[in-house]
């Protein structure tokens, strides 16, 4: 019990990133949408994905709005035994769960002022999150955890020919947003070659409110459905007597019964985590006769959030136990070097090629258990300049995960994925620049087959599919003046 309400509190984050380590957004602008390789980039959100760019800029100032709005589902098609004997399922072993999440608006500005070898620049975007995530009808590992209870019971009177029906109410909301903001200076060395130093501060902010309850099960002595905790308090108040007489047996069965009461009683979820950290970012680019580059590294964001619960989440005996008001949380966002490099043909065409390492190891989150590896992506964009007011663009990236799948929980899931973007810019003039951009990424399909289906006391097998499904669009100007 406690593990799964660790899992839906500590993971029911909010994820509308299309790429990035574990923790991480990278969408920081809708130019992101629409060409995806942005590392080369002289437009105004080179604050974020080429810093030393700033410098290559015009004379005056540069200023970008965006917004976006992303909507996901996170899909876990489960098969357990048990679930055949919810009242909802029609006997049917296999159940699907969705969280749905969306993010009405996802908000990003970048500036730089430029004066001759100097820029100056800031810059704010949603580094992680960025939205509301709901689970309406429930969650597989929580509801597997109570299903083995009824199940056993039934199995135990009935001599293995079947469990007992049960039922429950689940809802489950998280909010999740990590506001970043940086400022930094960026100073051309020679006519070719840049460097940049920027400061990032990270402030971290996440809600969880639900509740689980009217958890019912049938009484095979009325045949009537009844409220387990009820149940099982009956069942226990008979070998009281032994059990405060020191018989074993007794003080088991007590024991025993008085766990599955506590386990099916209501519970109700009101917590807050909160916490920030600043972190330095360092690059350096050339810019050379159609030809550019750069290298970036974003040192690791130690972040760690501090708890906040609610009384009725601090007093309940579980809850409380794993989320203690005032108890830290570790969710780093890992480091980062990023490679870009990209040619410009005739002033019309430009192609780049970018490279992401995550340092996902070093870094300490939710996903700290399943880290084999460190997370790799690769990007590439075209823009192509169709006349002095149109601009076009696509792009593509595969983000390359390398974690361990038989780790995975119904909420605590990354997969690998395959984004391509689309996109176009208008120029009003030749001080503002419109930027529409589309992205949809395409996810592998992750399966995990459990001898011993989320640890369950009866050692009972069980099959997990996970699926994930997301779409991104957005809207930026820019300003030249």
């Amino acid at each position: 019990m406690k593990k799964i309400l660790f899992t839906i509190i500590s993971c029911a984050a909010v994820a509308t990133a299309f790429a990035g380590g574990t923790n991480v957004n990278t969408n920081h602008a809708t130019a992101y949408l629409r060409s995806v390789a942005r590392g080369t980039t002289l437009d105004p959100d080179a604050v974020y994905h080429n810093p030393a760019g700033a410098s290559f800029m015009k004379d005056g100032f540069h200023f970008s709005l965006n917004i976006q709005e992303a909507i996901q589902n996170k899909k876990t098609i489960s098969t357990f035994d048990a679930f055949a004997y919810n009242v909802n399922n029609s006997g049917n072993p296999t159940k699907e769960y969705v969280g749905k999440t969306f993010a009405p608006v996802i908000p990003s500005f970048d500036l730089v002022w430029k004066k001759k070898r100097w820029a100056v620049m800031a810059s704010f975007g949603i580094g992680g999150g960025g939205g509301s995530a709901t689970y309406q009808n429930g969650l597989a590992s929580f509801e597997s955890m109570l299903a083995q209870i009824p199940y056993g019971v039934g199995m135990a009177a009935t001599g293995g020919k079947q469990g007992l029906p049960y039922s429950m109410d689940m809802n489950i909301k998280g909010n999740s947003m990590t506001f970043q903001g940086q400022v930094g200076v960026s100073f051309r060395i020679t006519d070719w070659l840049a460097v940049a130093a920027q400061a990032r501060l990270s402030y971290a902010s996440k809600s969880y409110n639900g509740y689980l309850k009217n958890i019912q099960m049938l009484n095979p002595t009325t045949n009537q459905m009844i409220a387990a905790p009820q149940f099982f308090n009956a069942m226990a108040s008979q070998y009281q007597a032994g059990a405060q007489a020191g018989n074993q047996e007794a003080l088991a069965a007590y024991t025993q019964y008085m766990t599955y009461a506590a386990m099916t009683s209501d519970h109700t979820l009101d917590v807050k985590q909160k916490g920030w950290a600043v972190s330095p970012v360092v690059a350096l680019m050339f810019n050379h006769k159609g030809w550019a580059a750069s290298v970036k590294y974003e040192f690791r964001s130690d972040l760690d959030l501090t708890t906040s619960a609610a009384e009725v989440s601090a007093k309940d005996p579980v809850i409380g136990n794993i989320f203690p008001d005032g108890g830290i949380t570790p969710a780093d966002m890992p480091a980062l070097l990023a490679i870009a490099a990209s040619r410009t043909f005739a002033d019309k065409v430009t192609l780049t090629l970018e490279w992401h390492h995550y340092f996902d190891k070093k870094a300490q989150n939710s996903y700290t258990a399943t880290i084999l590896g460190n997370t790799n992506e690769y990007l590439a964009g075209v823009e192509y300049t169709i006349s002095d007011k149109w601009l076009v663009s696509a792009g593509y990236q595969y983000t390359d995960y390398n974690l361990n799948t038989a780790l995975y929980s119904d909420l605590d899931f990354a997969i690998n994925a395959h984004a391509v973007g689309l996109g176009f810019a208008y120029n009003f003039s030749e001080h503002i620049r419109l930027n529409a951009g589309v992205m949809k990424p395409f996810y592998e399909q992750v399966e995990k087959v459990s001898t011993v289906y989320n640890n369950n006391s009866l050692n009972l097998g069980g099959k997990d599919i996970f699926k994930n499904s997301r779409w991104a669009w957005g809207l930026g100007v820019d300003f030249h003046f």
